[in-house]
């Protein structure tokens, strides 16, 4: 397992090169939340479905503007070495091939959340096209959260073209849900549950897209 290795320096002068970067590439980044949701104080849990290498990135700027907490990303061990620089913006590894790495990701991870860290989490693992469905959560989430307070904060993101030759991307912060109120009495059962419930909350952003609902989301770029 390769830990973080936070550097606020390095943040600060990330963030100024990453939002000019997305501004190249996007014709804009939005932003809404839920209807009655709210974003939590440290700890909490961020999930994000996986369909681009643009992700971590999106999900960095959306940190530095909207949730403002002190975070930790649990990437792919390949994603890590690759590009090592994220170890800065608080990436840890995880190799799945290796179930012993797995324990030491999930302890490092449950460790963040103690010390009162937001911990943002890709549940598909890999990269899965944006309209795949079942989306394929792993169980990451609900094992990290086992029998805990923590709440897990759904943030669905989706990315499309609308007659422009840069795509835009919509992300929706939706509602807290806990551990305690996802249903089933197994690990597996409470993961679909939350797989459902994301689902049904990305394609509600979806349809925000295609019927152009979006009046609600602002501008992040």
């Amino acid at each position: 397992m390769i830990p973080a290795k936070k550097s606020k320096r390095f943040d600060y002068f990330f963030h100024q090169f990453n939002k000019r970067f997305l501004r190249f590439h996007f014709k804009g980044i939005y932003y809404a939340k839920g209807e009655h949701a709210s974003l939590p104080p440290s700890p909490a849990l961020y999930i994000v479905n996986h369909s681009t290498w643009w992700d971590a990135l999106v999900v960095f700027h959306l940190n530095q503007v909207v949730t403002k907490q002190e975070s930790y990303v649990m990437m792919h061990e390949k994603g890590i070495r690759e590009f090592p620089f994220f170890r800065k913006i608080g990436a840890f590894s995880v190799n799945r091939d290796n179930p012993k790495d797995i324990v030491r990701s999930m302890n490092y991870a449950k460790e963040r959340l103690k010390d009162g860290k937001t911990l943002w989490l890709f549940p598909q693992g890999d990269e899965r096209h944006l309209e795949i469905r079942p989306l394929g959560f792993l169980p990451g989430a609900v094992h990290i959260t086992k029998n805990t307070a923590i709440p897990i904060v759904p943030v669905c993101l989706y990315y499309t073209f609308t007659g422009e030759r840069k795509p835009e991307v919509y992300i929706k912060v939706e509602d807290p849900v806990y551990f305690s109120q996802l249903t089933g009495n197994s690990s597996k059962e409470k993961n679909q549950s939350l797989e459902d419930r994301y689902t049904i909350l990305l394609d509600k952003v979806k349809q925000d897209v295609i019927q152009q609902t979006t009046s609600h989301y602002q501008s992040l770029l």
